[in-house]
This record gives C-alpha cells, sequence and structure tokens, in this order.
C-alpha cells in the first residue's frame, strides 16, 4: 500500500495559513514541517510537499492581499493557489499554474498543549534560518493562531429578523472601502425597522478620517462579535486592502449569512450568483433596496443564507480547497 506524506514549509504564517494547515490535516494525517526540502522561501510562504512512492506534488498557497504572483514559488510549484486571483495581474509564464481559491480566515488549528509543541519544535529547528528581526513574529502568530476560534464555531444559526451588527476598520489608503461601509452604516440607520449596532472601529493615533460620527467605541471580543454576525439579521461586504477578498467574506459564507456585497475585483473558485448566493450593490440606494429586500421577505433571506453556507461549503471549506489543488497538479 503507497503511503503519502505531506511537508509544510517550516517558516510559513500559521497565523494567517493555519485554514491551509487545517485542509491538510484533513487530508493527510501524516505530514511535518520541513525547510530542507524547500527552496529558501521569504518567511511566511505557504508552500507543501505531497509525495507518495509514485509521484510528488508542489504546491503554493498564497493567501496575500496583494494580487501580483510570486515568480520564483511560481516557478517552484506545480500548482499555484491564489486567494486574489486577478486576471489582470497573471504572468506570461506559467499562468496554467495558478488557481482561483476565494478567501480564507484565520482559525484555531491547534490546542494550548499542541501551540506550544509545534512552537518550540519548529522554532528549534528552524531557529537559524529564522532572521532575528522576524523571530517575534515568527513565535507570536502561533499565539494569535491559539486566540482564534475553530472552524467549528463558525456555523450557521437562525438569525434575527431586524437586528443588524456590523463594525469594521478605517483604512487610511482605501478611501472607496471606507466609502461603502460608511453607505451601509447610514441605510441601516435611515432605516427605520432595523436596530443598528456598530460602526467604525476608531484609528489607534484618533485620525478617523473624518468618519467620527460612526465610530463605535465598545471593544469586541472574537467570540462575541462572531455571535452578534450569527445574529444579524443581514451582513455587508466590500473589497479591503489592495481590494482584496478580505477575511470577512469568507467568515459571512462560513456562517451562513444573507450578504449585500459591491462587486469583487478579484476572481472566486465560482462566481457569487446575485440574488442567489448574495446580493450585489453599487450605491448607497442599491443597499437600501437590498435592505428592503431581505427584511421584507423571510423566504428570501433565508435561500441566501442557505447557499452562502452551501457556497462555504462546496468551494471554500479547508479540505475543498486542498482537494482542488491536488487535483489541478
Amino acid at each position: 500500500m503507497t503511503k503519502t506524506k505531506i511537508y509544510i514549509y517550516g517558516l510559513c504564517n500559521v497565523f494567517y495559513d493555519g485554514f491551509y494547515i487545517q485542509g491538510i490535516k484533513e487530508i493527510c494525517q501524516d505530514f511535518e514541517f520541513n525547510i530542507s526540502k524547500f527552496p529558501k522561501f521569504n518567511q511566511g510562504t505557504f508552500a507543501f510537499i505531497i509525495e507518495n512512492d509514485n509521484y510528488s506534488k508542489k504546491i503554493i498557497i498564497d493567501s496575500k492581499d496583494s494580487n501580483q504572483i510570486n515568480s520564483i514559488e511560481l516557478e517552484w510549484c506545480n500548482v499555484y493557489g491564489k486567494v486574489n486571483y486577478n486576471l489582470n495581474h497573471l504572468p506570461v509564464e506559467n499562468s496554467e499554474k495558478v488557481v482561483a481559491i476565494g478567501p480564507s480566515f484565520g482559525i484555531k488549528i491547534w490546542n494550548l498543549f499542541q501551540t506550544f509543541y509545534y512552537l518550540i519544535l519548529n522554532f528549534m529547528r528552524f531557529r537559524n534560518s529564522i532572521s532575528n528581526t522576524n523571530r517575534r513574529e515568527f513565535v507570536a502568530n502561533y499565539w494569535r493562531q491559539y486566540r482564534r476560534l475553530k472552524l467549528e464555531k463558525y456555523n450557521s444559526v437562525p438569525s434575527s429578523s431586524n437586528e443588524v451588527f456590523f463594525i469594521n476598520s478605517i483604512w487610511k489608503q482605501e478611501k472607496e472601502t471606507n466609502r461603502n461601509r460608511a453607505l451601509f452604516m447610514k441605510s441601516c440607520k435611515s432605516n427605520s425597522d432595523i436596530i443598528f449596532e456598530g460602526g467604525f472601529a476608531a484609528r489607534s493615533n484618533g485620525d478617523n478620517l473624518g468618519f467620527d460620527d460612526l465610530v463605535y467605541s465598545k471593544k469586541i471580543p472574537l467570540k462575541t462579535y462572531v455571535k452578534k454576525i450569527q445574529n444579524s439579521a443581514f451582513v455587508f461586504s466590500t473589497p479591503a486592502v489592495l481590494s482584496c477578498h478580505g477575511w470577512k467574506l469568507g467568515e459571512f459564507l462560513a456562517l451562513g449569512k444573507a450578504i449585500i456585497t459591491t462587486p469583487h475585483y478579484n476572481i472566486l473558485p465560482k462566481d457569487l450568483l446575485n440574488n442567489v448566493d448574495v446580493i450585489y450593490v453599487n450605491d448607497g440606494e442599491d443597499i437600501s433596496n437590498a435592505i428592503e429586500k431581505i427584511i421584507k421577505n423571510f423566504d428570501f433571506k433565508r435561500k441566501l443564507e442557505l447557499e452562502s453556507k452551501n457556497y462555504f461549503d462546496q468551494y471554500l471549506a479547508p479540505k475543498k480547497v486542498i482537494t482542488r489543488l491536488l487535483e489541478n497538479t
């Protein structure tokens, strides 16, 4: 019987890419962290090799916000999974290797003992390859992973008919993102049928870029945040930093939410269909109309919730992402 083993690049970012480690764990229990089998990639690169007696396949997963492709990683791999896949930024050579995998988000993949086990083991084994400036980040990412929630906590539950929770960041360089989020908040607040809670998280330097009237002063722990999103009648998504698929889109789909969203700049593994999986909007009037459509039609709202969860399960769940990449090698 052929035995399969997976080697994960030991300097990967277990906070940002724990989602994919979870998928690997579900595919193959025999895995280890390793650097000797890999080129000297930048710290934070997520690469893995799947081997058995018959073949060896090399995979890159690029979850960075940017839609740029790393040419060195692309040359090395058999398939290059890209979260922010954009046809306008594909390279001339080896573009057939690039596969759109859609958004992910941070999840807890190890308990406390396992977190310290892998942290100490990997730090001791690879410390000579970790630059002094990156050592603190390497250690911190294991703890950040532990502070997230397990994937099974992102489940779909019956939601409110008119309570809406929304909290998001103000980005200095992302004027369109800020504008769209503000339009959504104002649309909710102006609707007398909506009980709205939330706003922008205040910027640490106190400069809220003119959105002070929409700032939400409370600090919300992650568990509370997820529960409030689960209860929210609907949610709003818009491309974030560098027009990326943000973590929130992945979370909303995993939670099975009725999603109002502006169009995506980057390609998904399968298009989200308007008025089937999500509702697409372009301006404040569209947002207000979408809100009315959801709160006035329970069956439509429930259909959106079921379809968004189904989309996550089919195309974005960790095991599905890893399986699709292996099928493309």
